[in-house]
């Protein structure tokens, strides 16, 4: 079942009503008639909020692209440091093309060398050096995670270029080579109750302290006590929850 989109549902909404509001003033006090100022309100109201559903719709689909993308990119990082050499070679040959072979541990295609270093680190100088030490034709490409400063400023002065996540993730993506199902991608999400310990920081020990003391205080002056003290009796122990678990 499809979740309710509440944000695109009360800032359409907003824009009609505003539409709506706007129109119906502006029109009855220029014509004093409340008639026609409703008629153009609602006209208006049906537009401004029907373009306003049309524009947030698709900068928040957009958002939601963006968002599942970097997703990605995070999951296939993991994906690809914790695959082998051999699996690696694999796919970069689909995706680099027919002409593409597999020389040792680079895969050579036209007058070009493709090397791999996928690692959770950046690559550094060292790892730069290795590549610069081998002797090939053409131009030399390293497919990685990501590099240091250092290292794409090495490379650069080579004549190496680096290809990041963004670059592996983009020519994976448009060769339909992107894995179904990652390496380790149940492992890396976080349980139920492991997301709710994390919620009870030191940081909510005082105002859920404070707060549950002010309504057991209020108790003693309402004609209702039990939900005071039941309430307050209840972020008292969440607070000392948060203290005793951080």
């Amino acid at each position: 079942m499809k979740r309710l989109n509440l944000p695109l549902i009360l800032d359409t909404f907003f824009a009609a009503a505003c539409a709506f509001f706007l129109f119906f003033t502006a029109i009855r006090f220029y014509t004093k008639s409340a008639v026609l100022g409703l008629i153009f309100g609602i006209c208006a109201a049906l537009l401004f909020g029907a373009l306003g559903f049309l524009y947030i719709s698709n900068k928040q689909n957009k958002s939601l692209l963006l968002s599942r993308d970097e997703k990605n990119k995070k999951l296939l990082s993991l994906h690809l440091s914790l695959s082998s050499d051999e699996y690696i070679l694999g796919l970069f040959k689909k995706g680099l093309g027919d002409e593409a072979k597999i020389r040792g541990k680079r895969v050579i295609c036209g007058e070009q060398s493709y090397f791999f270093n996928f690692k959770m680190q950046p690559i550094s100088e060292d790892d730069i050096a290795r590549i610069i030490k081998l002797k090939t034709d053409g131009e030399k490409i390293i497919y990685c995670n990501t590099a240091d400063a250092s290292a794409a400023a090495l490379a650069a002065h080579f004549g190496i270029r680096i290809n990041g996540i963004d670059e592996v993730f983009a020519l994976l993506k448009k060769n339909n080579l992107l894995p179904e199902k990652y390496v380790y991608e149940e492992a890396a999400k976080t349980g139920f109750f492991k997301r709710i310990k994390s919620r009870f920081s030191r940081k909510l020990c005082a105002p859920l302290f404070w707060s549950g003391l002010a309504l057991l205080g209020l108790s003693y002056f309402t004609f209702f006590p039990i939900y005071y003290i039941v309430s307050g009796g209840i972020m008292l122990i969440l607070s000392a929850v948060a203290l005793v678990f951080n």
